[in-house]
């Protein structure tokens, strides 16, 4: 029933004000509301239990960290609900980089049998720098790379989604593309069989 439940919105949420100026506010409220945002979150995503606990402490963290800059009347949960649900659209959109390439590396394993030592490094360390690589992306051109890449959508659908023009889009993959290439290029300048999977990503 959580797949398609929008988390409620207490009326009596309590104000930012008092939480912005009270670290036993904060604590209260955290107290108060954890274990109702985990089960949300592990619902919602289909976490397991220590990963949706993870995103919330990673929800609240932030509120802490930007509690100062946030207007009066936001409530509290709203602010919490749009971190944890980004968070958790992350860690799903870098699971499937992982399993993309995990797939790429077991077939050219049953081609080529078993990967050397080398191998087995270099392709960890792979992975590892294309998950940092795209995570260092500016948030808003990240959102648009892994929705194009790894969702398969269309400019003109991420377009709609993210309520922007097309343009903005191609622009944003442009320069999102140059980073990465940029980024890993010492990836692309070996004749290394990795270099294919990265060329997936972005050529």
């Amino acid at each position: 029933m959580y797949a398609d439940q929008t988390f409620n919105l207490d009326s009596n949420d309590a104000s930012m004000f008092a939480i912005k100026n009270d670290a036993a506010a904060f604590e209260q409220y955290f107290k108060q509301h954890f274990a109702s945002l985990c089960t949300w979150c592990q619902h919602k995503y289909e976490f397991d239990s220590d990963i949706a606990k993870e995103v919330v402490h990673t929800a609240f963290i932030k509120l802490w960290k930007v509690r100062a800059t946030l207007p009066p009347e936001m409530p509290i949960k709203a602010f919490l609900h749009k971190v944890i649900s980004n968070t958790s659209l992350d860690i799903l959109r870098h699971a499937k980089v992982r399993e993309r390439f995990q797939h790429f590396v077991q077939q050219r394993n049953e081609n080529a049998g078993p990967p050397t030592p080398q191998e087995n490094y270099d392709s960890k360390k792979l992975q590892d720098d294309i998950d940092t690589a795209i995570s260092e992306l500016p948030e808003q051109m990240r959102t648009i790379f892994e929705l194009s890449r790894y969702e398969g959508l269309k400019y003109a659908e991420i377009a709609r989604q993210l309520n922007v023009s097309v343009n903005t889009v191609e622009t944003q993959m442009g320069r999102a593309l140059k980073k990465l290439r940029i980024r890993l290029a010492a990836y692309l300048s070996s004749g290394y069989f990795i270099i294919m999977i990265i060329n997936n990503i972005i050529i």
